[in-house]
């Protein structure tokens, strides 16, 4: 299984959570069981994210060695567990 965040180049928010998901999943950016991909540049990407009725960037979802989509996930929740202020209540 892999990792895999859809960022662009016309998102605000993208860079934000792509900056929490290269500290969150750094081990595994690494290992290469995570990877960063940007749907303006990559036009497989953008295939799959058509034919998976993907939401917009920022997109993060799991997907099998086969690269069968397996769950999606909420980038806002990694943008929540990045930021201290957004969960100290203060």
């Amino acid at each position: 299984m892999n990792l895999v965040l859809f960022t662009g180049d016309e998102c605000d928010i993208c860079h934000e959570v792509e900056e929490a998901f290269k500290n969150r999943f750094k081990e595994e950016l690494d290992s290469g069981e995570a990877d960063i991909i940007n749907l303006d540049e990559d036009e497989v990407a953008q295939q799959f994210w058509a034919e998976n009725e993907l939401p917009l960037a920022p997109t993060i979802f799991i997907v099998s060695d086969e690269k069968k989509l397996i769950t999606i996930l909420d980038p806002m929740q990694l943008l929540k567990e990045a930021s201290p202020a957004a969960t100290s209540g203060g």
